[in-house]
């Protein structure tokens, strides 16, 4: 018998197992595929190192006080990256602090100064109020913490309260629509990009604070390197860690967690069971329907997932390409801005593509004189699911299929680095496939829940505690919202519920 099994290494099942062990919890980690991690990890083409998912995050302060609770000594620094959009019609940096950036956007939006002045005036209040929620709103916390806030919060918090109860189902388009003029500058602020803004106020101010207020890190080691810090946490402490270890289902009795039954039918008796997985794969595929509630289930089938995409890794010749307009290590390009949603998904000028210079992240991720790109860009799903034969199988033609869309990627991204093609000397091409069946996300989702105020949404912000009784959800779908940005949040309800079973366990 375990005190607690948790389904999934990723960083949110390895921050709540390295806080337990160090409580003395008898915990076993199943994973289903050969490494931890789980998308916050790297893989060798070569001589370069490209990363599977995140390529930065956000409160780095944060990160590194959790990492402190869960038994990890190292000192890590973190540098800050930055973050450029080039469009038709602007080129602009928009990490940057949040005075400088009110600036630079008066600059670039001369005619909208006046109104530029008029928005901040009534969003910075809306930002500062949700800079720290995770300390103080009981809808972001759990457990005893969560009662607390409870008590504390019209005491202590009315005035930033009742301004995201106010905000919170006011739609960014909406608000912006009123302050400005400029499509551009609309976009800009609604989306960090080239989007027409679909989140609420409160979400919109979520987003900013992360980017501007808080900054994008990277950390001295790596993201990976947390996360092997945390593995060898949990191992110092007594943890257990089975890789190649699918589970199968999540055993319920009377609405409570019993354990868990793997692929190969070894059962595992366990107190608590916690999942580091995607929120629909966990009710909808490894519980038995009977065992949650029909409303329920019927808000996790309806609520919507962000999309997928197709990531491009490059190692590149640097002498043979013009990296002149980078100005920052993360570029979103759009060479065309036109009305309609493109038909083609492989109409690449009409979409935003994300291209970063990963090799200046870190010297141990090229080989010397040698540089690589990451290039990321919105790909359905549905465009190539009929190439899917089995997990981790595909149709014959599907690897020169994807060679093909790889290459119309990078010959649209040659428009603003030219000489790119004939630079490339290795690449390795992801495509929803691949994160559906290595990464285990539905559909190939990348980021969560959807943003988009208008689709059907669960309605609540926290979801690592739900219908079923000792089970609990970590990582980035266990919040609708990821107010501390993906991997920080992943950390954040790992850690929560490590205090809640402690908590639990103590009364």
């Amino acid at each position: 018998m375990y005190d607690v099994i948790i389904i999934g290494a990723g960083v949110g099942g390895l921050s709540c197992a390295a806080k337990l062990a160090i409580k003395g919890k008898h915990i076993l980690i199943l994973e289903k595929i050969h490494h931890i991690g789980g998308t916050s990890h790297i893989f060798k083409r070569g001589e370069y190192v490209f990363p599977m998912g995140p390529l930065s995050f956000s409160f780095p302060n944060l990160v590194d006080k959790l990492i402190g609770e869960m038994g990890v000594k190292e000192d890590i620094t973190f540098e800050r990256n930055h973050f450029q959009l080039i469009s038709p019609d602007l080129d602009i940096i928009y990490s940057q602090k949040w005075e400088d950036f009110k600036n630079s956007l008066k600059k670039n939006f001369k005619k909208e100064k006046e109104r530029i002045d008029a928005f901040f005036e009534e969003f910075d209040k809306l930002v500062a109020a949700i800079s720290k929620v995770h300390e103080w709103h009981p809808d972001f916390l759990i457990g005893k913490k969560k009662r607390i806030a409870l008590e504390k919060l019209l005491l202590e918090h009315r005035t930033e309260n009742d301004l995201i109860e106010k905000y919170d189902s006011i739609s960014s388009k909406d608000i912006l629509n009123n302050y400005f003029k400029d499509k551009n500058l609309i976009k800009l602020l609604g989306s960090q990009g080239t989007f027409e803004p679909v989140m609420n106020m409160v979400h919109l101010a979520f987003m900013w604070n992360v980017m501007s207020r808080e900054g994008i890190w990277f950390p001295s080691c790596g993201i990976h390197g947390i996360n092997q810090l945390l593995y060898e946490s949990i191992i110092k402490n007594g943890g257990e860690l089975k890789l190649n270890t699918p589970v199968k289902e999540i055993l319920i009795e009377n609405k409570k967690v019993v354990g868990v039954k793997t692929m190969n039918n070894q059962v595992y008796d366990s107190k608590w069971v916690v999942a580091n997985a995607d929120y629909k794969k966990v009710f909808l595929e490894l519980i038995n329907p009977n065992q949650v509630p029909q409303n329920h289930l019927e808000m996790v089938k309806n609520t919507a997932y962000t999309g997928s995409e197709l990531c491009v890794y490059l190692g590149i010749d640097p002498k043979k390409v013009d990296l002149g307009r980078m100005r920052a290590n993360h570029l979103f390009y759009r060479n065309k801005i036109e009305p309609s949603i493109p038909k083609d998904p492989e109409d690449f000028d009409n979409k935003e593509i994300e291209i970063c210079l990963w090799s200046n992240k870190s010297e141990s991720f090229a080989p010397k004189e040698k540089n690589s790109l990451v290039l990321r860009v919105n790909m359905p799903y549905s465009y190539f699911i009929n190439w899917w034969l089995a997990e981790k199988k595909r149709k014959e033609g599907y690897y020169e299929f994807k060679k093909k869309i790889a290459q119309k990627l990078i010959n649209t991204v040659e428009k603003i680095l030219p000489g790119l093609e004939d630079a490339v000397e290795i690449m390795e091409i992801a495509t929803p496939l691949t994160y559906s069946d290595w990464g285990q996300r539905y559909e190939g989702s990348v980021a969560g829940w959807s943003r988009d105020i208008k689709k059907i949404r669960l309605d609540t912000k926290l979801l690592t505690e739900n219908p079923i009784k000792n089970l609990l959800l970590v990582g980035i779908y266990s919040v609708l919202e990821p107010f501390l940005g993906g991997y920080p949040v992943s950390m954040y309800t790992g850690s929560s519920a490590a205090d809640l079973i402690l908590e639990a366990e103590k009364n």
